[in-house]
């Protein structure tokens, strides 16, 4: 199973779980340092870029099959892709996890992005457009994302 940091609308359960295509697994609140969160300039939902000496408060969502990271990948389009990242945990436990980060052509705003307010504006309008567009994915296309997210979900095996 693969874990992702969450930084914007996937930390709402709603979201994540019409995102997910069900419920949601285990998530705890974690931090990525390095990082300041913004929005993506011109839209309603943020990005990240480095900064040093900036924290990224977001979620730690573990259990993720293939196919809910295929799902997510079409939610998050041509405009993110995933990295590997270190996370810290409420705990203080670093981990390395996927995080979607913003392609190097996607231009971020100034200031700062909140969730609170996303969700009083944009929410029920999100919950929507996800319900209506997330079964719209060619199959061949989940089909490939599911195979390359099980690529990148191997582990090797530990010697006795």
């Amino acid at each position: 199973m693969l874990s992702f940091f969450f930084y914007g609308p996937l930390i709402d359960p709603n979201i994540r779980a019409a995102v997910l295509g069900g419920p949601s697994p285990f998530a705890q609140p974690a931090t990525l340092s390095g990082f300041r969160r913004a929005p993506v300039a011109g839209r309603d939902y943020p990005g990240i870029t480095p900064a040093s000496g900036h924290l990224v408060d977001g979620l730690l969502a573990t259990g993720i099959s293939p196919f809910m990271a295929a799902r997510m990948s079409w939610y998050e389009g041509d405009e993110y892709q995933p990295a590997s990242r270190t996370i810290i945990t409420d705990d203080g436990q670093q981990q390395s996890t996927w995080v979607y980060v913003p392609r190097p052509t996607v231009r971020l705003a100034t200031g700062e992005w909140s969730l609170t307010d996303w969700q009083h504006r944009r929410k029920r309008a999100a919950l929507g457009w996800i319900s209506a567009t997330m079964h719209h994915q060619p199959k061949s296309d989940l089909d490939r994302s599911v195979r390359q997210w099980r690529h990148r979900d191997r582990r090797p095996t530990q010697a006795l």
